[in-house]
């Protein structure tokens, strides 16, 4: 039997029900596609729990590792990170109970997590910034401080357009 650890900070975080995000990549090489990722979350201030499982090499461990993260019954979106032929995220939103978002390291080139089966609902974003934002809008009706986030963040923008809109008038306005 495999045994697979997960923190007990962790699984309280994930008991809360107020969202946090399971990052899996396949290898350590994406190592700075992960840190792209984690930057996005933190930007959010979600919570989260790297891991490196292998759907291809550690297929048993992979599917320990989701039996777990189900078990303890919380709120968590998971992040699947593969090149390749990607059968980790479509493992993981088979098997896992949580939103899975598959990211691929190698973009657009990479569309195998596109064409996962029926029964692998995962959703698809290439753009390693934009991950944190979605999962902040997933549990923001749970997560007051996630709303407070993305509510500064959109009146900080429409406020920078309004600025930007002001200064074409001025240099472009006809009078």
């Amino acid at each position: 039997m495999i045994i697979f650890m997960i923190s007990e900070k962790f699984r309280s975080i994930m008991q809360s029900n107020k969202g946090c995000a399971v990052v899996m990549a396949g290898s350590d090489s994406d190592k700075n596609y992960i840190e792209e990722i984690i930057k996005s979350l933190q930007k959010y201030e979600i919570l989260f729990d790297v891991r490196i499982l292998s759907a291809h090499k550690q297929p048993s461990q992979l599917e320990e590792a989701i039996r777990e993260y189900n078990d303890i019954n919380g709120s968590a979106a998971y992040v699947a990170i593969a090149g390749g032929v990607d059968a980790l995220s479509g493992t993981l939103s088979y098997h896992a109970f949580g939103p899975v978002i598959s990211c691929p390291p190698d973009g657009l080139e990479n569309r195998t997590c596109l064409l996962n089966p029926i029964g692998s609902s995962n959703a698809t974003i290439y753009r390693a910034a934009n991950i944190g934002r979605f999962i902040a809008q997933i549990y923001s009706r749970v997560n007051p401080r996630f709303k407070e986030i993305l509510e500064k963040e959109i009146r900080d923008k429409i406020k920078s357009l309004r600025t930007q809109d002001a200064n074409f008038q001025i240099g472009y306005g006809s009078d």
